[in-house]
Formats: structure tokens, sequence, C-alpha cells
């Protein structure tokens, strides 16, 4: 499988889940000074949002994504990543539980691209009442994980339900 297609049903396969009534869950309000990119509610049982900081021509600076959608389940897209991963021989740096609103998410980073454009992909998975909720946080390898988005990650975390 190629790394696009990859991505594709890595980064995809939440939002293209059957539909099914959202849940009231803790909001994320994305990392302080970053643009936020306001997203079209395509379906009602799905909420994404986005924010960027940076990029141009050159870079693609910073992203954070992100979606809840009840309509998908946790485990089935936990599972999905870890067969993506096993099919297409890539090692995490960072696969392990992780406690996120007084759940057992699973936080999954990983790196890819050619030499010299790589770019790190960090996921949280939480599940949310009958689904689940996503933050993908993304940037080059050149940057550092961002204090501003961690801060955003560990306050929507440390809410309870």
């Amino acid at each position: 499988m190629s790394i696009l297609r990859f991505l594709a049903l890595f980064g995809f396969a939440v939002i293209l889940a059957p539909s099914g009534a959202v849940a009231a869950g803790a909001s994320f309000s994305g990392p302080s000074g970053w643009s936020h990119v306001a997203q079209p509610a395509t379906d009602p049982t799905r909420k994404l949002d986005q924010w960027k900081l940076g990029g141009d021509a050159t870079d693609a600076g910073q992203t954070v994504t992100y979606i809840s959608d009840t309509s998908a389940s946790y485990d089935d897209a936990l599972g999905l990543i870890k067969k993506n991963f096993a099919d297409n021989h890539i090692k995490p740096t960072v696969d392990a539980d992780k406690t996120c609103q007084g759940k057992q998410g699973h936080v999954v980073e990983f790196m890819f691209g050619p030499a010299g454009k790589e770019v790190i992909i960090n996921r949280l998975l939480v599940p949310e009442g009958t689904g689940l909720v996503t933050i993908t946080y993304s940037r080059a390898k050149d940057y550092g994980f961002d204090d501003d988005v961690k801060k955003a990650i560990d306050t929507f975390c440390s809410a309870t339900q």
C-alpha cells in the first residue's frame, strides 16, 4: 500500500464512517494564537475544526485537526491504524495509551515523507460515547512539539464530561 493511500485511510477513515448521533463532549479550543480555519458542517453527526500556524510554498507549517464523530468506533479506528502500521512496516515513535477526560485513549506518532521534507503526525484518539474524538497534529520534522498545542490538548484531556 502506498504512503498516500495509507494516509488517506489513516486520516479520513473517521470522516467516512456511517452516520450516528453526535454526543455532547468537552470542546477543544485549539492552540492559542493559531489561525482557526472554519470547516463547514457537512454532516450533523460530525464536528471538524482545524487550526494552522505558518506555512508557505516551501513550508507546510503546522496543523491541528479536531474531529468528533460518534459514528466511528474507537476500537475500529485504533485497529485500523495498527493494521496500517503493520502492513506498511511503519514503526511509530509513540504508540501508547493516554488518559484523556478520564477515559483510556491512545496516542500514536510517526514520521513519513521524502528525505528533507519529512512530516511528523501525532494523533490522539479518545472514545466519546459510542464514537470517537481525534486530535491530529502535523508538523515538519524540524519543528518541536509546540507548547500551545500541548497546552490545548492537556486542557481538553483534563476536562470531564
